[in-house]
């Protein structure tokens, strides 16, 4: 038994809307429903109502805007968005996180919005958006707003979300050829589980402007502070990861639970930090080499 409530399926986004003031916090939005089902299951949710936005084409495409971005709406699965070119070829570190969602079958009904509403301190999806500067795009019977995807997290499964706001897609700001993206996962085991710790990464090799976001690790996903001085293909990578790991512990505040010890999270930051770094400085076919110590 699954639980006891009600199901509509929504004909336009203000209809959807409208209900979920109407039942005031006691309904929830249906997209891909790969976390909210579960949650009904266990008894973590109990709403009066589910409301489906799935049949609404506006949530359900991938477009291009008139800035170069990228807008994914909110019903689009992970399997869509990693079928779009685009998304794979220009978002490197998106696709990746997007990829390490669960199964194949999972990601068929997952979405990428849906895995930022829920708010997991371990979303995948969020490190990579917090590096590339992304936003949701959000209305409400009040009207519409944007947020960017750090600011929708505001606690261990807690957004910013008010009871009558939907997100109805994510928007990736445009991404040039000179930026490099990668995100990197730890799990307790091979195949689909949730991040003990991951991590994503966006470096400018003209600007040397350098974005680090870290999930899993505190009570939401978390972008260290910037660092103060350009950061060139040649820097010493074990002399940054010591710079960036300084930040990061400041930053953090892991748990332990099933998946790791907060020791453990500590730990492997370094590990992860020296990885990407490696990824963003000296991609494969890279001609410049690595610095070592």
């Amino acid at each position: 038994m699954i639980g006891s409530f009600e199901y509509v399926r929504a004909s336009s986004i203000e209809q959807g809307c409208s209900l979920l003031a109407e039942y005031d916090g006691q309904a929830a939005v249906l997209a891909g429903g790969t976390d909210l089902l579960v949650n009904i299951r266990s008894g973590i949710a109990a709403p009066r109502l589910l409301v489906d936005f799935k049949g609404i084409s506006d949530m359900a495409q991938i477009r291009a805007d008139e800035q170069g971005g990228v807008a994914v709406g909110a019903s689009v699965s992970l399997n869509a968005l990693l079928e779009n070119e685009t998304i794979c070829q220009r978002y490197r570190a998106l696709a990746e996180a997007a990829q390490s969602v669960g199964t194949y079958q999972v990601r068929n009904r997952a979405t990428l919005a849906g895995n930022l509403c829920n708010a997991s301190p371990a979303a995948d999806a969020a490190p990579a958006l917090f590096v590339l500067n992304a936003s949701v795009k959000i209305e409400s019977p009040r009207g519409k707003r944007s947020l960017t995807v750090r600011d929708l997290f505001v606690g261990v499964k807690q957004s910013a979300l008010a009871p009558d706001e939907v997100v109805t897609a994510v928007a990736l700001p445009a991404i040039r050829p000179h930026i490099r993206t990668k995100f990197l996962k730890k799990q307790r085991i091979r195949g689909h589980d949730l991040a003990v710790i991951n991590m994503a990464g966006a470096y400018n090799t003209q600007t040397g402007e350098l974005s680090v976001a870290i999930g899993s690790c505190a009570k939401t996903p978390i972008l260290l502070p910037p660092l103060d001085d350009r950061v060139q293909e040649k820097t010493l990578v074990d002399k940054l990861v010591s710079r960036l790991n300084e930040l990061a512990q400041q930053e953090v505040s892991p748990i332990t639970d099933l998946r790791g010890s907060a020791e453990y999270r500590r730990a492997m930051i370094p590990v992860f930090l020296k990885r990407l770094l490696r990824e963003l400085l000296c991609p494969p076919g890279a001609s410049a080499q690595v610095g070592a110590s």
